[in-house]
């Protein structure tokens, strides 16, 4: 399994654990079944997507770096 992968499927597990269960005991609200299997699907999506672009942007991080930024200005 691809790193990206991974790291997003990390960060969607617990984005759903937190908006499906934790934040909805904190606001009140009823968890139902269908809330909690759209949820999952929904942050499972958005894991992958957040895995992707992080790896993106690790793979671009030496074009759009600090010091490049600062090169570009003093000349």
């Amino acid at each position: 399994m691809k790193n990206w992968i991974k790291i997003g499927l990390g960060w969607g597990i617990w984005m759903f654990l937190a908006m499906a269960f934790i934040w909805p005991l904190i606001d009140g609200e009823d968890i139902t079944l269908k809330l909690v299997i759209i949820k999952f699907i929904f942050w499972m999506i958005c894991g992958l997507v957040f895995g992707y672009l992080i790896a993106k942007f690790r793979k671009y991080k030496h074009i759009i770096s600090p010091k490049t930024i600062t090169h570009e200005k003093n000349n």
